[in-house]
């Protein structure tokens, strides 16, 4: 059978670049028995006609859209990329009419249930991992009410089939790359081709939604797997610059140190970026990182004060913010990012005033080197902030997270109610003054000192 899967559209040229299809590439080592074939709009210079040309040429009997991300949740820079996604069904339907189409990604599972009514043209949806669905779904196209974890159309109403287990990921091949042409997601700086090490968090944090999507227990890859996919990246591709794409990195922190001297054992030739959690960044691991080539190191405490980070449910305090900073001081050749939110939860103007001062002593300390970001909470649903924004009458239950247009968008974050009329207009003075002189900066500064490593975010908020 011919299979398209294809990323969803953006919408938009990435300044950092396009973030390779991983998902789509799992999907892809679990279809041996198909003829897969890979098409990312966001590395096209001609989206829509270069698709139209690819559905001609392959004309495949299952297109398999992967809709990863629903906006940039970014209350200063709004794009709905979920307003593709019909477009791109349209085309798929006007090409080639008998093309069944299938729906999945971490966007799409979200509002599953929703998108498949507004969309009727969506034969099938793939709820959350489908790394056994997709091929199960296959080959039972005919059947696929006896398939477990996805959505399908029977008798004019949307049918979901039952949840299915989260798979093994110990027992899944490894995510095939060569379907798509590697070269062009080989960023200079920015990292953009990702390995996997895990899935599943642990961790609480009220506006998250990867417990969701990936379960609360994590779920580990051999470090022999993965240094094996490392090192048939380099031998194959000669990558030398990719991310970890797991929410957290240094959770559990004795595999994270597996990998890297494993990485380190082998001799492996790699710069690489993560995100941590700041609970558990020692001494010890930042030595151990810096050996194994990671050139950027990032980290959401989310909050400044404590009052704020309980709220969020962050099982940090401010101290372990203050020492993982002072840690932070003689990290040499690495660049180092801290995340924010303005107005979070539990915020007071004691908060407040600390959420500035820590924004302004990460940007000094780290100047060229690393910077602090400043954003806002996206409102999503299945997470705690969802709940406290209903209960403080920010939103209410009949508010709806996946809206028509763009310019809804803009109702959908969340700021404290205590501290929101003074702090969001201080902090939008600031970030505007910040992006008016950014140019400036970077040719003062070199751009990241023109060797150091950034890390894409795949996050949905901060």
């Amino acid at each position: 059978m011919n299979v398209l899967l294809i990323q969803s559209y953006l919408g938009q040229n990435e300044t950092e670049g396009a973030v390779l299809p991983l998902g789509l590439c799992f999907i892809s080592s679990v279809l041996p028995e198909h003829n897969v074939q890979i098409f990312d709009p966001n590395i096209s210079e001609s989206p829509f006609p270069e698709l139209e040309e690819k559905l001609k040429d392959f004309n495949p009997q299952v297109a398999g859209i992967s809709l990863r991300n629903i906006d940039t949740t970014q209350r200063r820079n709004i794009s709905y990329y979920y307003e593709s996604l019909e477009p791109t069904i349209r085309m798929i339907k006007k090409v080639n009419p008998a093309t069944k189409i299938m729906v999945g990604g971490a966007g799409f599972s979200m509002f599953a249930a929703k998108i498949m009514d507004r969309i009727p043209e969506i034969d099938f949806g793939v709820y959350l991992e489908g790394d056994e669905s997709v091929p199960e779904l296959l080959s039972k196209l005919d059947k696929p009410e006896g398939v477990k974890g996805i959505f399908i159309r029977q008798n004019g109403k949307t049918i979901f089939t039952g949840t299915r287990p989260f798979p093994d990921i110990d027992k899944l091949p490894v995510p095939r790359r060569d379907l798509i042409d590697i070269e062009k997601y080989n960023h200079p700086v920015y990292a953009n081709i990702g390995i996997q090490t895990k899935r599943g968090c642990s961790l609480k944090c009220a506006y998250c939604s990867y417990p969701f999507l990936n379960g609360d227990k994590i779920r580990i890859r051999p470090v022999k797997k993965i240094a094996d996919e490392i090192e048939y990246l380099i031998n194959e591709f000669k990558i030398k610059r990719f991310m970890f794409t797991d929410s957290v990195f240094n959770i559990p922190k004795g595999h994270a140190e597996e990998i890297c001297r494993e990485i380190i054992k082998r001799r492996l030739r790699v710069e690489w970026s993560a995100w941590f959690d700041v609970k558990g960044f020692s001494e010890e691991i930042l030595t151990l990182v810096l050996e194994a080539g990671c050139k950027n190191i990032s980290f959401s405490p989310d909050a400044a004060s404590n009052t704020s980070l309980a709220a969020l449910g962050k099982s940090i305090n401010e101290q372990d913010i203050s020492r993982t900073i002072r840690l932070l001081k003689k990290a040499q050749g690495v660049r180092i990012e801290f995340n924010f939110f303005c107005t979070p939860p539990g915020q007071n103007f004691i908060g407040f005033l600390k959420t500035l001062a820590l924004f302004l002593k990460v940007n000094l300390t780290f100047m060229g080197r690393g910077v602090a970001n400043l954003g806002w909470i996206r409102i999503e649903p299945e997470t705690g902030i969802y709940k406290l924004a209903v209960a403080e009458g920010i939103i209410s239950q009949e508010t709806e997270l996946l809206p028509e247009t763009e310019a809804e968008l803009s109702g959908l974050f969340y700021s404290c109610p205590a501290t929101k009329w003074y702090a969001d207009p201080v902090f939008d003075f600031i970030l505007g003054m910040q992006d008016k002189f950014k140019p400036t900066l970077k040719k003062l500064l070199g751009r990241n000192k023109g060797k150091q490593l950034s890390v894409v975010s795949d996050n949905y908020a901060g």
